[in-house]
């Protein structure tokens, strides 16, 4: 019973960690990420005019830092 415990301490504290170390790198907005996996980038005019200063676009739900 304690290994169990344990073991899911262990996964929720895993899975916490990578939800706060995502947000602390900054999202992509959904958008780009498809564009990326497709090997291209996003061609919506906010997410280029975001990507100009070097930011994500937070209308398309991207997050910065």
């Amino acid at each position: 019973m304690r290994t169990l415990r344990l073991c899911a301490l262990l996964a929720l504290g895993l899975a916490f960690g990578y939800t706060f170390g995502e947000a602390a790198e900054g999202q992509k907005a959904k958008c780009c990420q498809k564009a990326e996996k497709a090997g291209k980038k996003c061609d919506h005019a906010c997410c280029v005019e975001a990507a100009k200063d070097g930011k994500q676009c937070e209308k398309c739900g991207g997050k910065n830092k």
